[in-house]
């Protein structure tokens, strides 16, 4: 269980916290539940506005704001409670503990753990319910029914790895691909293609197959086996390692950190006044570049360079191939990028003074100004001020009196037994809102979610989210709306689903290894294919000029 004071772990029958001390249980005080708590929020100060660099001063505050909230956040999970700033390492655990319980609340699935075991089965559909006639002139209704599905299969423990698309009129389909990899066997087929028969390759003799057919050794070493391609990046990429890393790095900023406290502030917050306390917390700049630094040689320890060394060399790609596309690599270190990009904007930034505001055990607000080349930068994140603490939060940027305001609000909690948001964004003029609704009790027609651009557009979409089981989600959209002007445009229909593997659920079908076949088999398969799409082209001709109208169909023709 989590501690519902600081948020660290402890035992599910541990009464007291051993970090904290706090009771924890059904009577604790101080809890999560919110009882008369309500948060502040902060305005802040009015931004002074200066002419030029809007632009460059925007892109700038933008990496700022990033590096504050990276700097909040690296506190927040770093679980530290020993320390001096002990008052403001709590409030942040306890805020963090709140959010957490929320999203909780919602009843949905962790399904990274699906990946992680290597053991899922997800699917993909898109159908066109409706698009306007009034856009093109013609008649289009005859289109209701056009969609795309996409699947796909994995189990690592079978080494089984299944990926279809399709196309699909009503309950036709047009046209089907399968990928399937079995083991050390690679399969492609298609029913109005290849029939009832796969063709595929062995991967792991691949390269001498091909020398033997073809006379060409170059390859003859050629080998690889997907699965176990897919096993060495999963022991290069150890999240376990990752995490360690991170908390450490987060550790390390934190000491560096001071603390100050100034004293009692009068805020608003997301429009509830109250009094908080407030404290200085400073990240030197020396610091901050060290994180920036320990962060990218976390990122950098999955060391891809070897790691497609190690890959390529192992399915025995030739030695000038390898080392022409190593050399290509070498010059793509994204994370060394972007962590100089980041310590150039430290440069200009200096020493990070936050200033991070308490009310009730928990971060109010935390903001920053200061000043970057040239431009008056202001960032201001609000949390809290309604009934219950994560109902509420706002963010700020202003950079020379160019401002971007977001606002959020809602039963984020689900303390009413459903959970609604209404976020609004404004980028100086431009106003774009998102209003979602979700109940976890419904089964049906439980879900709900616009997002419009007044004066422009909106997309409104509805249907059902359910939780068949712990490790699985179903979305079922029947209606996503999209409109211009006012006007509907057109209508989709989509559905997902994400879950443990459901098996290979593909028919028993003929396979045909490919690179085993004489010269006569390879020719009998080339003219059977040839024979088979040509037909199914025709078929194709012949059903869209009995289903469309004739305009329409010349229209899209032409």
């Amino acid at each position: 269980m989590i501690c519902r004071q600081c948020g660290n772990e402890m035992r599910d029958d541990a009464r007291f916290c051993p970090h904290c001390g706090a009771l924890n249980g059904p009577d604790a005080g101080g809890g999560l539940d919110g009882g008369g708590y309500r948060a502040p929020s902060y305005t802040g100060p009015e931004a002074p506005v200066t002419g030029g660099g809007k632009k460059k001063g925007l892109i700038i505050g933008g990496i700022v704001a990033a590096v504050a909230v990276i700097a909040v956040l690296a506190v927040v999970l770093s679980g530290l409670f020993s320390s001096r700033k002990g008052a403001v390492e709590k409030a942040m655990a306890k805020s963090f503990a709140a959010y957490a319980q929320a999203e909780e609340a919602l009843g949905l699935p962790d399904l990274s753990r699906l990946g992680q075991e290597q053991s899922y089965s997800q699917g993909f559909s898109l159908v066109l319910n409706s698009v306007s006639s009034s856009l093109v002139g013609y008649d289009t209704s005859a289109l209701s029914g056009l969609g795309l599905r996409m699947s796909a299969d994995l189990s690592g423990k079978d080494r089984y790895l299944g990926f279809e698309l399709s196309a699909f009129w009503d309950d036709e389909d047009l046209l089907n691909f399968y990928v399937t990899a079995d083991d050390d066997e690679l399969y492609f087929s298609s029913p109005q293609i290849t029939g009832e028969t796969l063709y595929g390759v062995n991967t792991e003799t691949l390269g001498a197959d091909i020398a033997q057919t073809t006379g060409d050794s170059s390859m003859e070493d050629f080998s690889f086996n997907i699965f176990e391609l897919v096993d060495m990046v999963m022991e290069a990429v150890d999240p376990e390692v990752a995490e360690q890393a991170v908390k450490e790095a987060n550790k390390a900023l934190w000491n560096e950190a001071e603390v100050k406290k100034v004293g009692g502030k009068t805020l608003s917050v997301n429009g509830t006044e109250q009094k908080t306390t407030a404290y200085q917390v400073t990240f030197p700049q020396k610091a901050m570049e060290d994180y920036v630094d320990a962060l990218a040689e976390v990122m950098s320890a999955m060391n891809y360079y070897d790691l497609y060394e190690e890959l390529f060399r192992s399915m025995g790609m030739p030695r000038e191939e390898l080392e022409d596309f190593l050399s290509q690599l070498e010059d793509m270190d994204v994370y060394g990028e972007l962590a100089d990009d980041l310590k150039v904007a430290l440069k200009r930034l200096g020493d990070l003074e936050l200033s991070v505001c308490l009310y009730g055990g928990y971060v109010a607000a935390v903001g920053w100004e200061g000043r970057i080349d040239g431009s008056d930068v202001e960032m201001l994140l609000t949390l809290g001020g309604g009934e219950e603490y994560v109902d509420d939060l706002g963010l700020e940027l202003e950079v020379d009196g160019t401002a971007v305001t977001v606002r959020s609000e809602g039963d984020h909690s689900c303390k009413n037994g459903s959970f609604t948001d209404k976020t609004t964004m404004r980028v100086g003029a431009l106003k774009m809102t998102s209003e979602m609704s979700y109940d976890p009790r419904e089964k049906g027609d439980n879900f709900s979610w616009e997002l419009s651009i007044p004066g422009a557009g909106s997309v409104d979409m509805s249907g059902s989210l359910t939780v068949p089981n712990q490790d699985s989600v179903n979305l079922n959209l029947e209606d996503i709306s999209m409109k211009l002007m006012g006007m509907e445009v057109c209508s989709l229909g989509l559905e997902y689903y994400a879950g443990p593997f459901q098996g290979n659920a593909a028919a028993e079908k003929k396979a045909e290894i490919i690179t085993a076949m004489s010269e006569e088999e390879l020719m009998r398969m080339t003219l059977d294919t040839q024979q088979r799409a040509l037909a199914w082209a025709d078929e194709m001709e012949r059903l869209f000029a009995s289903r469309l109208p004739e305009e329409l169909l010349w229209a899209i023709m032409a």
